[in-house]
């Protein structure tokens, strides 16, 4: 039997040229031993482009785009100590620039003008505990307002931008909200497969009459109800397993509905973002595409890495990206609260993750000069802008590696040595080899072209990329194998 340990003298080898890699993505589920390997098993930090290895996805602090288009620094968020819900608010204040960035934490709200950016305006409210979602409305007179709902306390409050106005209260708390239509919607605590509507025209207005408002409650064969969406001139309503269409054209008499989908696994509500014509959304096996008929699953490379227990992610949409703050579970990274960041490009199908994101919410900030995803984060004293190719976390380097494993080059039977590899980098690397015995060997390449000598033997290896740089290119990089088939005697 082969031993890694031992000195072989086999017969006169094969030498071959061999590229390690075409750089093209991460999929955990695609395993293949033969070279080039495009997709790794594992890669954070990095971003993937033209077949190069480049900066993967990062933030910074926010930079407000004014009307005139010029840039300026955003004030500190008056809780840093604090997680902190985002949500945007759609004025009719030109001023303002038609937005206001709302921060929501504990006893009270912040909103920050997309005019000026200049000062968050803080409205204290202690009857709430902590708010916990916002929508835009219209209130009974035509003018915007923004409704926000609580973990505890008051059923739900209405901002009109410079006052609270609360509606009713409640021993149960709103757990999803959704303007649709001239009607609000809603799912309280105590019945989560019941959704109460407001009056038309009139959020107010919560009575249940055939003149004002009303409940529609579902069957729990999809299990509770987590999230509502107004999209394409309908009401979707998330379930944990599943989908219903809800119609509310005309009176109450005409409503209906109808069940559109039955999941496999547990749809993660906070993941439901909205992406031009179609939905997207992550399950425990898979991210989904809904264009209000269909579902469609796009991209199974995440499952690996998503915590059994997966409640607490966020996600946006923003430039034919989808955005998703999440934990992922690899290498005893399984304990706290979200700790990456994936962004997956849907005209493509690329993936690209870092670790180290600390992200409670995202939103996206979308005005006439400005159109980005904003984050929040505790212990962050201002607001954060996320980036697919930044490569670093609020100034600071982050950890970038690229690996694959059990790679035996397509010959399984044959040992190989490894004699050298050759590059052409910007950006300074280490190239690590480790064969099925445990052996390593790792080689630091500077920027520019330049060939190495790496020296291993084995039949099978795991090989790992790691930077710590900001600005990454890495181009495919090409191998020297010498392959010894047969013929082997230890000495």
């Amino acid at each position: 039997m082969y031993n890694a340990d031992k000195r072989y003298v086999c017969a006169r080898p094969s030498r071959r040229t061999v590229t390690l890699s075409g750089f093209r993505g991460v999929d955990p589920e695609q395993k293949r031993a033969a070279l080039p390997s495009d997709y790794a098993d594992f890669a954070v930090g990095f971003g993937f482009k033209d077949g190069c290895l480049v900066s993967g996805p990062g933030a910074r602090y926010l930079k407000g785009v004014k009307p005139d288009l010029t840039e300026t620094e955003t004030p500190n968020v008056p809780k840093p100590a604090e997680n902190c819900r985002l949500g945007i608010y759609r004025t009719d204040d030109k001023e303002e620039n038609y937005n206001k960035i709302m921060l929501m934490y504990t006893n009270g709200a912040a909103a920050l003008p997309t005019g000026d950016f200049s000062a968050w305006q803080q409205y204290n409210y202690f009857l709430m505990s902590n708010f916990n979602e916002g929508i835009n409305v219209l209130d009974p007179d035509g003018k915007p307002v923004f409704v926000l709902v609580s973990t505890g306390g008051e059923a739900m409050c209405i901002y009109t931008g410079s006052t609270f106005d609360v509606i009713g209260s409640a021993t149960a708390t709103v757990t999803t909200i959704c303007k649709h239509s001239e009607r609000v919607f809603a799912v309280m605590s105590d019945d989560e497969c019941t959704v109460l509507y407001s009056d038309a025209f009139d959020v107010y207005n919560w009575d249940v009459s055939l003149d004002a408002g009303g409940y529609i409650t579902f069957d729990r064969d999809l299990g509770r109800i987590r999230k509502l969406v107004s999209f394409a001139d309908y009401l979707y309503v998330f379930c944990d397993y599943g989908i219903y269409r809800v119609s509310t054209r005309g009176d109450q008499l005409s409503f209906s509905v109808k069940r559109l989908y039955t999941a496999c696994s547990r749809i993660y509500p906070e993941t439901i973002a909205e992406a031009g014509d179609r939905i997207i959304f992550c399950a425990g096996d898979g991210v989904y595409s809904f264009d209000g008929y269909d579902v469609t699953r796009i991209s199974t490379r995440l499952n690996k890495y998503f915590h059994v227990g997966a409640d607490g992610m966020c996600a946006a949409y923003c430039k034919h990206k989808y955005y998703l703050a999440f934990r992922l579970c690899e290498d005893g990274w399984t304990a706290g609260d979200n700790n990456s960041l994936a962004i997956l490009d849907l005209d493509t199908g690329e993936l690209c993750i870092s670790r180290g994101f600390y992200i409670f919410d995202m939103e996206t900030l979308a005005t006439g000069a400005q159109n980005t995803v904003i984050a929040t984060a505790k212990n962050v004293e201002k607001l954060m802008e996320l980036s697919p190719e930044l490569g670093s976390y609020l100034e600071q380097s982050l950890e970038k590696e690229w690996r694959v494993g059990g790679v035996d080059m397509g010959d399984a039977g044959a040992v190989k040595v490894v004699c050298s590899a050759e590059v052409n980098t910007q950006t300074p690397f280490t190239l690590t080899f480790t064969n099925e015995r445990g052996k390593t060997r790792s080689v630091s390449f500077a920027a520019g072209r330049s060939t190495r000598r790496i020296g291993i033997c084995g039949k099978t290896f795991s090989v790992a990329i790691t930077t710590q740089e900001e600005d990454v290119l890495i181009r495919p990089i090409s191998l020297t194998v010498d392959f010894y088939e047969g013929g082997e005697h230890a000495v």
